[in-house]
């Protein structure tokens, strides 16, 4: 919770600063003529939208779970974040489709103002992605850092072209880097959608590979065959497991403390903290179920939980 409140502040506050800088980008690259100024002030148009749905997504993810909805809203975090960047992405096809037609048809671009709008961005890009790095673990806060990350190296590019343009008078230097910053947010953008679509698919986390658990789950003793076995994610960081594991066990208590083994080794050894396992020992000699028998008769039959209550 704490993390997510400091995230969304955080947010809240780029999305603040961001807005400035737009307008001191988009104002300046028409006056200044510079295609990169204005490519970059369109694509913080882009960013403060993807911000806005990164700060929405973050209020919802820490709402409690309710009776419908036992996850909570986690997963509000990862829709949002998968969202901004498919946004994104069109806004780095929509910067190198412009640069491609600047270079072909250069303008006169005053380096001078260039430059110094530039490093006005710079100085609060720098700040931002600093802070925001701190966060990671959360993929709405770790979207943001991508595109501030974006923003600050599109800085330090166009600094460098304004100042050649300056020196040189080689105008068509500024449609190569706006072109350059445009291919650097797609890819960095299209990775992190396909992150969350990994995600909203419900894959395997990225980390764990099914086959490796399925050995670990088999060397556990007793456990003699493993079933759908399932694993998911949640958000970045809590995964689950569900699985189906055959024993040969004759006993409850024994049935258990394999649970409580597979589940100790999910977590020590793949960092699953919510694992589900059921465990099958072939049919009742009395019914159709399939579950941990006791003295050759499964627990759900009437004759074994009269059994168990004379035990207890």
């Amino acid at each position: 919770m704490q993390l997510s409140a400091r995230s969304e502040k955080l947010i809240r506050y780029g999305m603040i600063l961001t807005f400035i800088v737009f307008l001191i980008k988009i104002i300046g690259g028409y006056m200044t003529g510079s295609l990169a100024l204005i490519s970059d002030g369109w694509h913080l148009a882009g960013d403060l939208v993807t911000l806005a749905l990164s700060w929405w997504g973050l209020k919802q993810s820490v709402k409690p779970a309710t009776r419908k909805q036992s996850f909570g809203m986690y997963r509000a975090e990862i829709v949002t974040a998968f969202m901004a960047n498919l946004l994104l992405v069109g806004v780095g096809v929509y910067i190198v489709i412009e640069a491609v037609q600047a270079f072909f048809h250069p303008v006169a671009v005053q380096g001078g103002w260039v430059f110094g709008l530039t490093a006005v961005g710079l100085v609060i890009y720098t700040a931002l992605t600093w802070l925001l790095g701190q966060e990671k673990d959360n993929m709405n806060a770790k979207s943001a850092w991508l595109h501030f990350l974006g923003d600050a190296l599109a800085s330090v590019a166009i600094l460098i072209g304004a100042a050649v343009i300056y020196f040189t008078g080689w105008y068509w230097v500024d449609a190569i880097l706006g072109g350059l910053v445009g291919v650097v947010i797609m890819a960095g953008a299209a990775k992190m959608a396909w992150e969350g679509a990994h995600i909203l698919l419900e894959f395997a986390p990225q980390h764990i590979e099914p086959e490796e658990v399925e050995r670990e789950l088999l060397a556990i003793e007793d456990v003699t065959a493993v079933t759908d076995l399932h694993l998911w994610s949640l958000t970045p960081t809590q995964h689950f497991m569900s699985v189906h594991l055959a024993v040969a066990v004759e006993r409850i208590s024994e049935g258990e403390l394999v649970i409580r083994k597979a589940q100790q080794m999910m977590l020590e050894r793949f960092g699953v903290h919510h694992v589900t396992v059921q465990l099958e020992t072939g049919s009742c000699r009395t019914c159709f179920h399939t579950v941990v028998e006791m003295n050759g008769h499964c627990v759900a039959c009437p004759e074994m939980r009269d059994e168990l209550i004379v035990m207890q």
